[in-house]
């Protein structure tokens, strides 16, 4: 069933599908269909209980008499009667007198009927399984046998084996994207598939357990998949018989696996951690620093969660609390993990411990617990620092009016001049998320002007440098961050807490390599949360100077590396930034994918200023290149209603080409001039050469020629370079230079502008008679359009040098079926200038009438 809360959707699938997809085993069904078909000699087909034999099979004898051949089904069954599984098969009275007369009469019967699979062979009784050996030695009929294990020990033993394996993560993918109707979280398959050990049957158990819900075009598991009412049988049935004393202690392993073996010998008696060893509940995950003990399938650790009493729960999150911290708690996360389990059950905690709790929590983008935890710090203590560390969450919790009327009080308590820095500083950030930019703005610079201590004034002028490149302001935010550098050249705290935005700011600039150098440098020694916002900032500058492929190669392995638990939030920041980077690249498909993702996933819904801008603004980008004007529309929809006041939105792109996807080409270039001059004028001089190239490859070529060229001259990005001079290409319909920038483009990473630039030199080469020439350059474009992902551009159907700016407008009204006169009152023009476009448009195309145009342009 479907149902829907506040425009989420959810769905649970007690009974999902009537037809569980076949996936990843394309080979082997065909395979088994030449058996069935008499192409092939006999298999036997092996694997473990679930693995999906008989979903195999079933299929294979679908496909098999769809194509006109016979197929006979054997189930087997233990312990049966002689014969019983053939005898749907067999004449009247075979089964009388001698085994071997039997047999005969038997195979001769079968033999005209079909192929025969024989299901679960391995558990015929010796007269059927006498039965099947006289078949398949007689080759009477085309035999396929099924049977549970390795299928290496039996009568069989010399057949053809097809060994069934496990799903892969792949195919797990593709299955949850069947069952569910859409995109899939990308950590959900890996999580799945280690649950369900790569069994379908299993996976199958999991996904009509679980409710899922579908977010953004994402479907997303967001709570436990068991319940105490829908365990598996065979989990409830084993963790039933286990003694209480035992149970207690597999629930206590379930709450802090992995946990270290010391832990569990201080909680747990000896007798119950060997029945629990006998039991084959445990094991010992790899570590090479300590001796870690788990449960054996994290299936038992779901099961044992989900039906863990409330009070017992208490009393083993207390025990383990006491038990880590007694022991030191030497691991990373073990204070974390203290501060949790002590709060959840109901025990005072140590106020500092629960703020140090709650940073670690925050830095790795958990913010719901974070707030709980530094709630708890409030209620224990009251005092300035808890107080202040809350301000900072509330607005993740969807508190923001809570979180500024608390910051208000912190200025009003502050007690020094440090004091009261840092409860301006917090107030200006949630002035800031709640997309009041003007306060923020105002509030930052009051607090560093009336300031006497050199070192706050330091700490608010980078948090002004960051504040002014959050609201798009990057020539405000660069100059202030260039003098804090000229004063603390080789303070590497300044320089790492400045690298956070800055390298982006750079960026955007044009200061492309000065951004790379930043980060190299405020990357040397540091790690943590800061360094891994310092990386992701990085990525932007390598794919912005040009460096499309080390982008892509950089969050490529980030998101190797962030696949599972809190790490999973930081993956959909990675997944944020390299969908950028793809629709760069222009890889408008994988770049929905990821982008719908981190919008999806980040936990920054609903917050004003915040990287969702320029996530939204690229996905818009992206649905517009793949022709879906619709959900262009909807996403641009979204980040206009989030946009706050004074906010100078760093990334134009999306609307210009939301613009074209509706159809209005020339509303598109004229947005287009309109941004690249805002952009400009805020600084972000790359952003605006590339909404200005957006404008060119549009049609506008001639007319943002030589401000691309200013630009690119004051920038230190290759790229920028290159969109400088595809504009002056266009404009001149010099198709030499088209097929050069094609080469470049395509070796830079930008397959998209590439295969553009070859569609238009061919065209050029074409019309003006260089018929080599237009063949190679067609050539190439054949080669780039698969990685292009269908990207519908003007500059792939029809290029601007063959049509001008207003034809191809006329011409995508009339593909998409308006009337003359519709055409006409849409651009305000009269119903004799449509007419004339169009015969202007058809000469040029080579085509008769309007019924031709659509294929041929887009979108």
């Amino acid at each position: 069933m479907d149902y829907c809360i506040l425009g989420v959707r959810h769905a649970q699938y007690p009974a999902a599908m009537s037809s569980w997809p076949l996936v990843g085993r394309a080979g082997e069904l065909d395979r088994i269909v030449a058996a069935m078909t008499g192409h092939a000699g006999n298999v036997v087909v092996s694997g473990p209980a679930g693995i999906g034999k008989s979903r195999l099979l079933s299929e294979a004898r679908s496909r098999a008499e769809a194509g006109g051949a016979g197929v006979n089904w054997v189930f087997a069954t233990p312990g049966g009667i002689p014969l019983l599984p053939f005898a749907h098969l067999l004449p009247a009275r075979v089964a009388d007198g001698e085994l071997t007369r039997t047999l005969t009469a038997a195979a001769a019967h079968i033999a005209g009927s079909g192929a025969l699979v024989i299901d679960d062979a391995h558990l015929l009784d010796p007269a059927s399984a006498a039965l099947a050996r006289h078949l398949v030695e007689g080759a009477a009929v085309p035999v396929v046998l099924a049977v549970r294990g390795e299928g290496t020990a039996g009568w069989w033993r010399d057949l053809e084996r097809i060994a069934l394996e496990g799903l892969t993560e792949s195919d797990t993918a593709q299955l949850l994207s069947t069952a569910l109707g859409g995109q899939v979280e990308s950590t959900l398959p890996a999580h799945l598939l280690r649950l369900s050990g790569g069994n379908p049957l299993l996976l199958r158990e999991l996904v009509d357990a679980a409710t899922f819900t579908e977010m953004n075009g994402v479907w997303r598991l967001l709570q436990p998949i068991f319940e105490d009412t829908n365990l598996p049988a065979t989990i409830a049935a084993r963790l039933d018989r286990l003694a209480p004393a035992v149970r207690a202690a597999a629930e206590l392993v379930a709450l802090a696996e992995p946990v270290g073996a010391a832990i569990l010998e201080r909680l747990i008696a000896p007798e119950v951690i060997a029945e629990l060893e006998s039991e084959r509940l445990l094991t010992a995950p790899p570590d090479r620093r300590r001796h870690l003990v788990a449960l054996i399938h994290p299936l038992y650790g779901e099961a044992l969660r989900a039906t863990l009493p409330p009070l017992r729960a208490r009393d083993h999150r207390r025990r383990l609390a006491d038990a880590v911290e007694a022991a030191g708690a030497r691991r990373r996360r073990d204070r974390v993990r203290i501060a949790v389990w002590r709060v959840e059950a109901g025990v005072a905690a140590d106020p500092a411990l629960l703020r140090e709790a709650a940073r670690e929590a925050s830095e790795a983008l958990d913010h719901q617990l974070a707030g709980r935890l530094l709630q708890a710090a409030v209620d224990a203590d009251g005092s300035f620092e808890s107080r202040l560390a809350l301000v900072a969450e509330l607005p993740y919790l969807g508190e923001a009016t809570r979180a500024l009327e608390l910051a208000r009080t912190l200025e009003a308590d502050a007690q020094d001049d440090a004091s009261r820095a840092q409860a301006l500083s917090a107030l200006a950030r949630v002035h800031l998320i709640r997309g009041e930019i003007t306060e923020a703005r105002n509030t930052l610079a009051f607090a560093a002007e009336t300031t006497a201590d050199p070192q706050v004034r330091l700490r608010l002028e980078i948090s002004r440098a960051s504040l002014a490149f959050a609201v798009g302001y990057i020539e405000e935010s660069v100059e202030l961050a260039d003098r804090i550098l000229q004063r603390h050249p080789a303070d590497r705290e300044v320089l790492a807490a400045l690298a956070v935005t800055q390298v982006r700011a750079l960026a955007c600039a044009g200061r492309t390599q000065d951004a790379i150098e930043l980060a190299h440098i405020a990357l040397d020694g540091i790690d943590g949360p800061r360094a891994e916002l310092i990386r992701m900032a990085l990525l932007q500058a390598l794919a912005l100077d040009g460096q499309i492929a080390k982008a892509i190669e950089l969050g490529q392995s980030a998101l190797a590396a962030e696949a599972t638990g809190t790490a999973a939030t930081w993956r959909a920041y990675w997944a944020h930034d390299l969908g950028q980077v793809f629709l760069l690249s222009g890889r408008p498909a994988t770049a929905r994918r990821w982008l719908r993702e981190a919008l999806a996933v980040m936990p920054i819904q609903g917050i004003a200023a915040s990287p969702q801008m320029w996530g939204l603004d690229a996905l818009s980008e992206a649905e517009s290149l793949l022709g879906d004007a619709y959900r262009a529309v909807q996403a641009m929809e979204r980040l206009r209603a989030g946009l706050p006041g004074g906010f100078a939105a760093p990334r134009r792109s999306g609307s210009v080409w939301t613009r074209y996807a509706e159809g209005d080409l020339t509303a598109a270039v004229n947005l287009a001039l309109k941004q690249g001059a805002e952009l400009e004028q805020a600084g972000s001089l790359l952003m605006a050469s590339w909404v200005l190239h957006d404008a060119a490859r549009l049609g506008a070529a001639a007319t943002v020629a030589d401000d691309l060229r200013r630009l690119a001259a004051s920038g230190q990005s290759a790229l920028q370079a290159l969109m400088a001079r595809n504009a002056a290409a266009l404009s001149r319909r010099d198709a030499a230079a088209l097929d050069e920038i094609s080469r470049e483009a395509a070796a830079t990473g930008c397959v998209l502008w590439a295969a553009e630039a070859a569609a238009t030199a061919s065209q050029i080469h074409r019309t003006e008679g260089r018929l080599g020439s237009a063949l190679a350059s067609s050539a190439r474009l054949e080669d780039l359009s698969p990685a292009c992902e269908g990207a519908r551009t003007p500059g792939l159907t029809s290029p601007p040098a063959i049509l001008t700016r207003r034809e191809h407008e006329v011409a995508g009204f009339a593909s998409r079926g308006l009337s003359d006169r519709e055409i006409a009152e849409r651009l305000h023009l009269s119903v004799r200038t449509v007419h004339s476009h169009l015969h202007r448009v058809y000469r040029k195309l080579n085509i008769e009438d309007r019924t031709q145009l659509p294929g041929i342009l887009a979108p």
